[in-house]
């Protein structure tokens, strides 16, 4: 995580009386404690303006996060970016600046730096459960759900009953279809945290692909109630109503996780069956033909990912 402390030293000597061609650059520790000055008076421009002199001339990686953890309280994400890879080329093996380039890059939901980056953080830091749970979710992010599942699975091992870390596993067991290994997870997760809409909504999810209808409708009708537009949760009311032939309800819940998660071939193979069912052809033909392409996108970006981290099925 990028270090949001920056020191307070005291001023250091003033510049010699007879100055040489360059003006001497004062050494790491004045460089920072002047950062942290203007940061204290509100003066950020100043502040960043010694770190990027600290972090140049001085080699300092410790400014280099400052700097960074200042332009991402900026909104300035590109060159918080940057200034992590200046740090990166200074210290290629440094926890803090990879877990950082790691956690900007999910921000930004750039997979690919942040999948290359956790799985460096993975094999230098094996033991570390969060380095593996952040990697599962920014597999699942890019798509490759077998991968996802080893690696969440990983982090459940080394340290077990995390209901962030069971929330995610059962997530990819429900995009795999492997609902009987999903209930039992998200059923865990559940019960650490009673309250969490995500977790209801994929429980009703893995309810509904076990075949229990009633269970994922009264699941997915809990979360609705809390949060109207869940993506899952109206999927899999949408699912259920489907089932039970209210096909005009089915449509209306369907719509609303078409909305809520554009990206989502889902919802749009469902609706292509209501509204064969309600015999609207063309509107059947239409979903049909979005669910083919955001189909077809999720795979093109998958298989974009391959080729920058390996093998598939690897």
């Amino acid at each position: 995580m990028i270090g949001a402390i920056l020191l307070t030293l005291a001023l250091q000597a003033q510049a010699p009386s007879a100055p040489p061609a360059r003006a001497a650059v004062p050494d790491r520790a004045a460089l920072l404690a002047r950062a942290g000055e203007a940061v204290q008076q509100g003066n950020r421009a100043e502040a960043k303006r010694l770190l990027e002199i600290a972090g140049r001339d001085r080699q300092s990686v410790r400014a280099l996060l400052q700097l960074a953890h200042l332009q991402l309280e900026d909104r300035e994400t590109a060159a918080a970016m940057q200034t992590l890879v200046k740090a990166r080329q200074l210290a290629p093996n440094s926890e803090d600046v990879l877990s950082a380039i790691a956690e900007l890059s999910l921000a930004g939901r750039a997979a690919v730096p942040a999948i290359l980056t956790l799985e460096s953080m993975t094999r230098l830091y094996p033991d570390e459960a969060r380095y593996s749970y952040l990697l599962g979710v920014a597999l699942m992010g890019a798509g490759d759900l077998p991968a996802a599942i080893d690696a969440l699975r990983k982090a459940n091992t080394l340290q077990p009953g995390q209901r962030l870390t069971l929330l995610a596993l059962g997530l990819a067991y429900n995009n795999q279809k492997l609902f009987t290994d999903a209930y039992p997870t998200l059923r865990k997760a559940l019960d650490l945290d009673p309250d969490s809409v995500e977790t209801i909504a994929a429980l009703s999810e893995a309810e509904a692909g076990t075949g229990d209808l009633n269970a994922a409708e009264r699941d997915a009708a809990r979360a609705i109630a809390r949060a109207p537009q869940n993506a899952t949760a109206n999927l899999v009311l949408g699912m259920v109503r489907l089932a039970q032939q209210r096909y005009p309800e089915a449509r209306d819940v369907l719509l609303i996780a078409a909305q809520a998660d554009p990206a989502s071939p889902k919802p749009e193979y469902q609706l292509s069956l209501v509204y064969a069912r309600l015999g609207d052809q063309a509107s059947s033909d239409r979903h049909r033909q979005q669910y083919q392409e955001k189909l077809r996108a999720m795979e093109a970006s998958l298989a974009a990912l391959h080729p920058a981290t390996r093998t598939p099925g690897k």
